[in-house]
């Protein structure tokens, strides 16, 4: 059955119409077709160049339509941050789809393996024997396709992976006695590395991570168990760890779009920024009547609030800045002397952070230029 766009955006009646932006009901999350086509050609070129695969992570933008757009580009699928989001992607016929968080509960390995059956080259990971038993005994009882497992790597974030490359090669040895699984790889993701803004700072963290990870592949081939493939790295790391020649493949997700943190970090080192805004929440004046600040519909329901605020992009003047008033409401405080803003007036924001400010919302309103050109579900939405 073909997709209804009335059902996931009221804006659905202004597809293709000139000017059509500008007149999108609010809050509604804009994606810039055009930017985000840049920042995707940018950063395949550049992997390429680089001799390095690409699977970027899903849970930046949850989208069927993306991660396909992703894997014409070249990428060689999708990262997903949960079961859940995988069944969507998967199932939705995106190739390749890595679940980079361990599946351990016995109805969720269930769904993995069902899932499995379906998928085109579906992996998931683990950081515990008991686990790996676990998947082996329900994939030996399934019987069908074997599933291929990766060892996650604790490379500082403290938060799942095993520390050491002792466990990683106990690991490897129980991945390779199951005859129901298949071991394709280690990953080692750094997120606390990702959003640090001083570039040789966060360029010793991840050449520790590339070492580290050297290590447990010298380890695994030692065993007799070499890696097929070494996996991990973010946007905020891709070039650092891509010359510390620790991976042969990123995961970087969110510079398709972009956000206020990541605007913070010197990507590359020289300063530069290799990709652009792609993603902005549009919102509306709806109560002006205060000298100093305006209040607009869009507050904590519609953004991500765990870090930094809004930037506006457009629509209000140079110095205005964007805060919380509540649930449903933004406040945007004007400099001395600005033109006032009244009610109805748009502006355009830049997300905090884009991967759990998607989540908030049920669709993406497609624009090329000011032309709402499509609508797309966000089909991984609170998917667990």
């Amino acid at each position: 059955m073909p997709l209804d766009l009335a059902d996931l955006s009221v804006n659905a009646h202004l597809v293709g119409q000139p000017g059509s932006r500008a007149a999108l009901s609010t809050p509604a999350l804009v994606l810039d077709l055009d930017i985000m086509e840049a920042n995707i050609a940018a950063m395949l070129s550049w992997t390429k160049a680089k001799g390095l695969r690409i699977r970027p992570h899903a849970k930046t933008h949850k989208s069927v339509t993306i991660a396909k757009m992703l894997v014409d580009a070249g990428a060689v699928g999708a990262c997903c941050a949960t079961l859940g989001e995988a069944e969507a992607l998967a199932g939705g016929g995106v190739p390749g789809v890595l679940i980079t968080s361990p599946v351990v509960q016995a109805a969720k390995i269930e769904r993995l393996l069902a899932l499995n059956e379906i998928a085109d080259d579906l992996a998931v990971v683990t950081d515990d024997p008991t686990n790996v038993a676990m998947l082996a005994a329900a994939a030996e009882a399934k019987g069908g396709k074997p599933l291929t497992v990766f060892i996650d790597n604790d490379v500082g974030a403290n938060r799942t992976g095993v520390p050491s490359a002792q466990q990683a090669t106990a690991l490897a040895r129980d991945i390779d006695a199951a005859p129901a699984l298949r071991f394709g790889g280690i990953q080692g993701y750094a997120g606390q590395l990702q959003h640090i803004v001083d570039f040789e700072e966060r360029k010793r963290g991840a050449e520790e991570v590339a070492r580290h990870m050297r290590q447990v592949e010298s380890a695994l081939k030692e065993a007799g168990i070499a890696p097929p493939l070494l996996t991990g790295g973010g946007t905020g790391t891709h070039a650092i760890e891509a010359d510390a020649d620790g991976l042969g493949e990123l995961q970087a997700g969110s510079f398709i779009v972009m956000d206020v943190d990541y605007n913070r970090v010197d990507l590359r080192g020289g300063g530069e920024r290799p990709f652009k805004d792609a993603l902005f929440l549009r919102t509306s004046v709806v109560s002006a009547q205060h000298e100093t600040f305006v209040t607009t519909d869009a507050g904590l329901k519609c953004f991500a609030t765990e870090g930094y605020m809004p930037v506006i992009a457009t629509g209000a003047p140079d110095g205005a800045t964007y805060g919380w008033s509540g649930d449903e409401h933004g406040r945007v405080t004007l400099p001395e002397g600005a033109a006032a803003l009244k009610i109805g007036d748009a502006m355009e924001c830049v997300t905090p952070h884009c991967d759990p400010t998607i989540n908030l919302h049920d669709c993406y309103h497609v624009c090329r230029g000011d032309v709402l050109v499509d609508i797309w579900p966000v089909d991984a939405r609170g998917k667990r």
